[in-house]
């Protein structure tokens, strides 16, 4: 009778861990919120697409968790990226937000960027779609990008990591400009502020469409200026801006080009810690891709004046590799313009 009493007991123990066990698989966010850690400051084109993102994401997670953004600016995005590779849990409940370039620092040798991009479990990209830009206020004197080619221009950007500052030190090796970057901004918002009040010239890290929904009236009076975009094709938005790639002389200059500006397809990429299991990577995924196809979600995004134009983790993951099967001589090249030739 003791022995049957012992292997009930033992069996009892084993159902209740198993249940245990389902629940969490079944309800893995169950009493428990989800923080989405951005790597800008508030008030930025990041931070509108995350606060866009986290008013609907929990819907479409078990448990209906409450989603929340945190701001950790700093290193134009580095050290969310740091945390949430080293530092944040393994359960789904913290994810990051920061920008491309950033997510590609140790392709770029960058000493500070601890964790690998490939490694990074991808759930999604928000906008596989959009153009940045250089632009600058009416009272810098700048009209068209042939302007910064005799002068020097103050570029604002949040870090060395930041879109900005890359982008302004390519474009002034490639076409021959004379761009410097000052440091320290902790949004794309802060350093509009700072060029309306005279103390830079401009930013190479608009994204366009924000820009113009934010400044249509200005673009339109000519005291904001947009001299340059960095996507494919001239943007309706500012039509007599060209595109780098118009500019550009040679075959070299152009892989470059490429390698840099094409990290524009991830334009709004969302991570998770490496090490996730294969299920919870599903759910986060799959409640990502619901998310961006719902209408409500979307009716939110037009209202808001962010662009969706999303992609699924794995596409997002496969970009990322696609940027490490560059050939060795541009990615060296690449980083020796970014002055990080050790």
């Amino acid at each position: 009778m003791r022995h049957t009493v012992t292997v009930l007991a033992a069996l009892t123990a084993a159902l209740t861990v198993h249940a245990s066990s389902w629940a969490q698989e079944s309800d893995p966010f169950h009493g428990k919120d989800i923080s989405l850690i951005v790597g800008n400051g508030p008030a930025g084109g990041f931070d509108q697409s995350a606060r866009l993102f986290v008013r609907h994401y929990g819907r479409f997670l078990p448990g209906n968790p409450l989603v929340v953004v945190k701001n950790v600016p700093g290193a134009g995005g580095l050290i969310a990226a740091n945390h949430i590779f080293n530092v944040a849990p393994k359960d789904g409940t913290e994810l990051g937000l920061f920008p491309t370039s950033v997510a590609l620092e140790p392709l770029f040798h960058n000493q500070q960027a601890k964790y690998e991009t490939n490694k990074f479990t991808w759930i999604g990209n928000m906008n596989s779609d959009a153009s940045n830009s250089c632009g600058a206020w009416k009272q810098s004197g700048i009209k068209t990008w042939q302007d910064v080619k005799n002068r020097v221009t103050t570029i604002g950007a949040a870090g060395p990591s930041g879109e900005s500052a890359i982008y302004s030190k390519v474009i002034a090796d490639l076409l021959g400009l004379k761009t410097k970057v000052i440091l320290g901004y902790t949004s794309s918002q802060t350093v509009l502020v700072a060029m309306q009040r005279g103390e830079i010239d401009g930013s190479c890290g608009l994204n366009v469409v924000a820009t113009y929904a934010q400044f249509k009236e200005q673009a339109r009076t000519g005291d904001l200026v947009i001299w340059m975009t960095f996507g494919r094709q001239r943007v309706s938005e500012f039509p007599d801006a060209p595109t780098v790639y118009e500019l550009i002389k040679n075959d070299n200059d152009m892989k470059v080009a490429e390698l840099v500006f094409g990290q524009n397809r991830i334009n709004r990429g969302l991570s998770a810690p490496p090490g996730l299991s294969p299920q919870l990577t599903k759910r986060l995924r799959t409640a990502f891709m619901a998310t961006m196809t719902d209408k409500t979600f979307l009716a939110d995004a037009e209202k808001s004046g962010v662009l969706i134009h999303p992609m699924t983790g794995e596409e997002t993951a496969t970009i990322y590799q696609s940027f490490y099967d560059e050939p060795k001589e541009v990615v060296e090249r690449t980083i020796k313009i970014m002055g990080r030739m050790e």
